[in-house]
């Protein structure tokens, strides 16, 4: 099973276009949250058009589990066929627990103690548009960064994925398609 994870679009439909190509063959798509607005203290991203984001992210074939951001309102809800649930996405797959969170209002000691109180295999998160890949205890944490407002040094905007069967996680370069990290 291929599992997508995704945050951070930020109501670039542009960014969801090339994220897309690598998120369509998923099994499902995990997304951390800020999908629609761009966020007051964010610049306007160029292919921003939420309108069309979220008609994009209700004509998903791929089903997808969404956990609210900071930037993420009612108002988006509206807009949306998937719900946003808040603030945690507790998900049972293939035999692995997944938590999904944000990461605006968490710090790591909390990360700490929901990863043993719920046995967790992945907690995803996102906020920072920083990728990253850290083991906690026997729990795989996952920012995939921003699909459209990177904060990386170099701006690579980027998606991950889980190969459940393998336990591999790839976080990719959305230009290039290759592995900016990687837990194998």
């Amino acid at each position: 099973m291929k599992i997508g994870v995704i945050s951070d679009t930020h109501g670039d439909y542009r960014s969801w276009e090339k994220a897309w190509d690598f998120l369509k063959d998923s099994d499902i798509i995990l997304h951390a949250g800020d999908v629609l607005y761009h966020g007051p203290r964010n610049p306007i991203p160029e292919g921003y058009d939420p309108k069309k984001l979220a008609d994009a992210v209700n004509a998903s074939p791929v089903p997808i589990l969404i956990a609210e951001g900071n930037c993420d309102a009612y108002v988006d809800q509206m807009m949306l066929d998937v719900p946003i649930q808040t603030p945690y996405v507790f998900a049972f797959i293939e035999g692995k627990r997944f938590m999904i969170q944000h990461g605006h209002n968490i710090s790591d000691e909390d990360i700490h103690k929901l990863v043993k109180k719920y046995k967790l295999d992945y907690f995803i998160i996102g906020h920072t548009h920083i990728p990253l890949i850290k083991k906690i205890e026997n729990c795989v944490v996952i920012n995939p960064g921003s699909t459209s407002l990177s904060k990386r040094e170099d701006k690579i905007n980027s998606v991950g994925f889980i190969e459940v069967e393998s336990g591999s996680v790839h976080i990719i370069d959305l230009e290039s398609g290759k592995d900016i990290l990687f837990l194998e």
